[in-house]
């Protein structure tokens, strides 16, 4: 409006000028002050682009409806697994530009170049990518970072260091072999062919061998070739004199891995732009924080991870309670336990896709045949061994991701087998510890012997005052007062005492019984051949 207002300013000016000048003055006037308001206009056109210019939110596009999410930890299968499930949601959602935070040092190999594929392939879903680093985003982090369409980073952010390296059994870090460095250059190519990032640069952070050249040609612009893409660039600029320091120099010797700080990144075309923080690449989107649709972590997802780390552990101490359960029915409190440890157990490998129907179906027929061999004794020991091997074996593959498959060339595969064997070991190792000192420690514990030993008509009796009456109780007749499978309760005489089926034995509840031995503050018994639990019983 402010061109219109001049313009009739002028006029007015040229108008009272005419009353005092004539007709040919007044004329002359006019065409200056029209070429003063013409001028004062583009002057106003000029200044108010700038303005607009100047203002983050006005120079953006439309970015439609934003969604968030955050990758904030170690890069491994729970990000992995929250992101493929963040990635349905923003579909699900009609989202249009997903924004994610990055913040991480790295992880394994094999779930970062899942989640750069995941990244990498939204595009053809219409969904726009942008990465935003506050802090840092280092090797496996950096990579999936630059997955994306846009990059932006704090000005103290840092991005790059794309090192593939492992441990050895010593603790020695050691650069991986070539092959899988290769894998993670062609990941990098791939972004560069495809996001538009310099090549050179991308390479660079994980090519610790080569070395990455600045190169000027004459009348062209800087140009970062790494060292494997020297001859043809050299052969496509052959007016490049390398001997000239203004024109060819090594940017980064051997042995360096590019990293980059937020002002660099930017600097060298590696980010789409510097923002402070999340507020701020808010206002770069042109968009309100209260509008964009949250993303992150669900609790669910959060306790399956915290669980996770804890499930060879969680999944041991479920079957020990379990076992510890069918020895002392009627009491509830081991099969509560059981069952609270054993759903966490589930909810951590189903979260993480581990566990499906066929691991839980061996666990579950390992259990059962473990159980009926300590009811029935029916099959001398064989019932119990098999059991242990399919439940070991279920507990195996229920660490086993079960995307892999059994090839014992893969090396990913091979990884995943030893960590798998080794979370079911730990898993028996603690039923078997747990079991053994259950033996020779609960029923010391005063407390929940009484517990267990508790009856209505009966005085309970503590196991060291069993032990010091061991001379009292050999030979002693009595009734089984629960069924001994082979654990149980007895009565002798007025009194209720722990006791156990003599070599693992099944007793029915009523049946006559004697005491042949006092072992770890409990009674053994066998039952007597011809007698019936109304029979006379010994009182002492």
């Amino acid at each position: 409006m402010r061109p219109f207002l001049l313009r009739y300013l002028a006029d007015r000016f040229a108008s009272s000028m005419a009353e005092t000048t004539g007709a040919t003055t007044r004329a002359l006037c006019e065409a200056r002050a029209g070429l003063a308001a013409r001028i004062a206009g583009c002057l106003l056109l000029i200044a108010a682009c700038a303005a607009y210019a100047e203002d983050p939110i006005s120079t953006t596009t439309d970015h439609g409806v934003v969604g968030y999410m955050e990758i904030d930890d170690a890069i491994d299968r729970f990000s992995d697994r929250y992101l493929a499930r963040a990635i349905e949601q923003a579909k699900a959602e009609d989202i249009d530009t997903l924004l994610v935070r990055i913040d991480t040092d790295g992880g394994t190999v094999h779930h970062a170049r899942s989640m750069f594929k995941r990244i990498l392939d939204l595009e053809a879903e219409g969904i726009r990518t942008v990465a935003f680093i506050d802090f840092r985003a280092i090797s496996a982090g950096a990579l999936i970072a630059y997955a994306h369409e846009d990059v932006y980073l704090s000005e103290t952010a840092s991005i790059g260091d794309i090192g593939v390296v492992f441990q050895s059994p010593e603790g020695e870090i050691k650069y991986a072999p070539e092959k899988f460095e290769t894998v993670v250059r062609t990941l990098l190519t791939q972004a560069a062919e495809q996001r538009g990032w310099n090549r050179g640069m991308l390479l660079k952070m994980t090519a610790h061998k080569q070395s990455l050249y600045r190169i000027t040609p004459p009348g062209g612009s800087v140009e970062y070739v790494i060292e494997d893409d020297l001859p043809e660039f050299l052969a496509a600029h052959p007016d490049v004199d390398r001997d000239d320091p203004t024109q060819f120099i090594v940017y980064r010797g051997p042995d360096r891995l590019l990293t980059l700080t937020g002002r660099e990144a930017v600097q060298f075309g590696m980010a789409s732009g510097n923002v402070a923080d999340l507020d701020a690449m808010h206002e770069r989107l042109g968009v309100n924080g209260d509008d964009v649709v949250d993303l992150s972590p669900r609790g669910t997802e959060r306790l399956a991870w915290a669980l996770s780390r804890f499930a060879p552990i969680l999944a041991g101490l479920a079957v020990l309670f379990l076992l510890l359960e069918l020895q002392t029915p009627g009491v509830g409190l081991w099969l509560a336990l059981a069952a609270l440890l054993g759903a966490g157990f589930l909810l951590a490998q189903y979260s993480l896709d581990l566990i499906e129907h066929i691991e839980l179906l061996l666990i579950v027929i390992g259990i059962g045949l473990i159980a009926a061999e300590m009811y029935t004794m029916a099959g001398g020991g064989l019932l119990a061994a098999f059991g242990g091997a399919a439940g070991l074996t279920g507990l195996v593959l229920a660490f086993l991701p079960n995307e892999l498959t059994f090839d014992f060339d893969d090396p990913i595969f091979v990884d995943a087998l030893i960590d798998a064997a080794f979370g079911g070991a730990t898993a028996v190792g603690i039923v078997v510890v747990g079991t053994v000192v259950a033996i020779r420690f609960i029923p010391r514990i005063t407390a929940l012997h009484r517990q267990l030993a508790a009856r209505e008509e009966v005085t309970a009796t503590s196991a060291g005052e069993i032990e010091a009456r061991t001379g009292e109780l050999l030979g002693k007749r009595g009734e089984a007062a629960e069924a001994l499978h082979p654990g149980g309760m007895v009565r002798l005489g007025a009194e209720s005492i722990r006791a156990r089926a003599e070599h693992g034995a099944y007793v029915p509840a009523g049946a006559a019984v004697e005491v042949v031995s006092v072992e770890f503050g409990e009674v053994v018994v066998r039952s007597v051949a011809g007698a019936g639990g109304s029979g006379e019983i010994d009182s002492g």
